[in-house]
């Protein structure tokens, strides 16, 4: 089974649609399903993200044989153009850090921190977003290493705006095929196209 958290189901579309997931139930948290993935909505913030990692945990019991995968938004510098695609290699929420594992050389590895506000002023780190950390904490302990991951789509430099729906849902699509490829390699098939 492939684990996913989202933020927001904008973040989600692209992967509902192209699996065909059924929402299945509303509360305590918008829950999307089939055979093979189970992904969660977990709101805005560190703590929704803590909550919704827990619940994922207390009421499926992940297995050491299924995978964990966060997919979201994030501000960058720079260096990284709006719509990239980026792993995240080192996260911290400004107290305390994790270092990840990173899977591919195919996009970059990326320092992140985890805030608990939006980051309208450039950090120190590469990105910045709101939901990693809180999810890393419980699931770190459930998950092995070689089967978690943190992907980030560039939506923004460090501008104070909220992206629209469509927006973010055009961000995803741009890496559908690289995030269905990435999937099937946590399901153990080959990584080819």
């Amino acid at each position: 089974m492939i684990y996913i958290i989202c933020a927001f189901e904008s973040e989600a579309r692209v992967l509902i649609d192209s699996y065909k997931l059924e929402k299945t139930q509303v509360q305590p948290f918008v829950l999307f399903c089939n055979d093979e993935i189970r992904l969660i909505i977990s709101g805005l913030g560190q703590e929704k993200a803590k909550a919704a990692a827990e619940y994922m945990i207390d009421t499926f019991f992940p297995s050491t044989d299924d995978a964990f995968l966060n997919i979201g938004i994030c501000a960058a510098h720079p260096q990284f153009k709006l719509g990239s695609l980026l792993q995240i290699a080192q996260l911290g929420n400004g107290e305390k850090s994790y270092t990840l594992e990173c899977h591919s050389t195919t996009w970059p590895c990326v320092s992140c921190l985890s805030s608990s506000r939006v980051q309208d002023e450039v950090i120190s780190e590469d990105i910045a977003e709101m939901e990693a950390f809180g999810l890393y904490e419980p699931i770190r302990q459930h998950f092995h290493a070689d089967k978690i991951r943190f992907f980030k789509v560039v939506s923004d430099h460090f501008e104070p705006f909220i992206p629209k729906k469509q927006l973010i849902i055009s961000l995803m699509q741009e890496h559908l095929n690289t995030l269905r490829a990435e999937i099937k390699r946590l399901q153990g098939g080959s990584d080819e196209h």
